[in-house]
């Protein structure tokens, strides 16, 4: 059985004490937060709620097109495979996600099923049923012909089954809505944001003193926070080079004919394919969507990289869609999408104390799946530079001494 008391150390209660912690120059913050996307901006919006004075500080802003977690949409689900951990913390952040969305006044969450498409039990799936039973996470089984039932907008002749995952897990997050919001809620409870290129600047033995700023200037602070995505390798090229690869996705959203509502939210569920590949969500205002897997490393400066499609992936996303929806075999594709994503080499994410300064915390290795878990991470964060300790498993999984080295290529 999974525990859940021990799978998930971070409390979500908001704190309304605020712990001694060292001593800060005059007048400068207690914190400086460098990256506004999933990890920082929920960070710095926990801790600025606790009371914390809070500079966040992004080269081009919230949900910048550059950005991991900028974009249309991203998902919200529990289904991990043998990952239990991150099963338990989908759940949690779905709660967070919910009162957040409630105190914001804005629609950010869009519940639906979703599901996974596969020919064989793999390994994975067989964990997942077990996962989902001891967390008592709703779902079903759906064989060929019940999916043809349900989802008759789809093909599934070369389908044994699906795993289902209901709406009580399961949801689309308007990205770039949220991102926006975050940052705007950051800064009407008190908090400074400001649009500024940031690295490590003067240091004292184990403090780091200042951020070095792209006009030339220094921010001192008390603590500071790394969640810099694609860019925390350049950041850090020793430390986390080795650590952390960049990858990258691209999305494509067909248009859905005239009139016909079967492709889009909520009658078209959210999907992950295990036997062709690739993933993809109902129209929401924007279109079908669906990523192809794409794979290898990106090479290029996430500064200056073009994030333009390749002709390779709209040929295998053209093929995929006139295969698995028939009569989306002609639709026009309305807008291309490509991100960098920064992975560690198992997926796990990085959420530790820099190994040379006190006072530095680095948050990298969201990859393709970190989005979700922001409000989970924002806290984590917060309770962490507060002095809190952290479930020593929890602890452990995040450390960055325990994330392998990226293979080459």
């Amino acid at each position: 059985m999974i525990n859940r008391r021990s799978l998930i150390g971070v409390s979500a209660t908001l704190a309304a004490a605020r712990p001694a912690m060292a001593a800060v120059a005059k007048g400068a913050p207690d914190v400086a937060v460098v990256g506004a996307g999933a990890f920082g901006g929920w960070a710095a919006l926990s801790l600025r709620e606790r009371g914390l004075d809070v500079v966040s500080l992004d080269a081009y802003g919230p949900a910048s097109p550059r950005a991991s977690s900028g974009g249309e949409t991203r998902s919200i689900r529990s289904g991990y495979g043998a990952e239990g951990f991150y099963s338990a913390w989908a759940m949690q952040a779905l709660a967070l996600w919910k009162r957040r969305e409630a105190e914001f006044q804005r629609p950010l969450l869009y519940p639906n099923d979703r599901i996974e498409l596969a020919d064989r039990w793999l390994p994975g799936l067989i964990a997942q049923r077990k996962i989902f039973e001891d967390l008592k996470l709703p779902f079903e089984v759906l064989p060929q012909a019940d999916l043809r039932k349900r989802y008759p907008q789809m093909a599934f002749d070369d389908v044994e089954f699906a795993f289902v995952e209901t709406s009580a897990s399961a949801a689309v997050i308007k990205a770039r809505d949220a991102m926006l919001v975050v940052s705007e809620v950051f800064q009407k409870k008190g908090g400074q944001f400001r649009i500024a290129r940031a690295q490590p600047g003067a240091a004292s033995g184990r403090r780091l003193e200042t951020l070095k700023l792209g006009d030339g200037g220094a921010l001192s602070a008390g603590q500071f926070i790394f969640a810099c995505g694609p860019w925390t390798p350049k950041l850090f090229p020793a430390l986390v080079g080795p650590k952390v690869g960049v990858y990258r996705s691209e999305y494509f959203y067909w248009g859905p004919p005239p009139g016909d509502a079967r492709f889009s939210w909520p009658n078209q569920p959210a999907w992950h394919d295990h036997v062709l590949g690739g993933y993809g969500f109902g129209s929401l205002e924007r279109g079908l969507k669906y990523s192809p897997e794409a794979g290898g490393r990106v090479t290029q400066d996430p500064d200056t990289a073009e994030r333009l499609a390749t002709d390779y992936l709209l040929k295998k996303g053209r093929d995929y869609i006139g295969h698995r929806f028939p009569d989306m075999r002609d639709a026009p594709i309305l807008e291309t999408r490509v991100c960098q994503v920064d992975n560690t080499a198992d997926t796990h994410f990085i959420l530790d104390r820099h190994p040379d300064y006190d006072n530095v915390w680095l948050a990298s290795g969201g990859g393709g799946h970190g989005f979700k878990h922001g409000p989970m991470v924002g806290e984590y964060l917060a309770d962490r530079i507060q002095g809190r300790s952290a479930d020593p498993q929890t602890e452990a999984l995040f450390r960055l001494s325990r994330r392998p080295d990226m293979k080459p290529g």
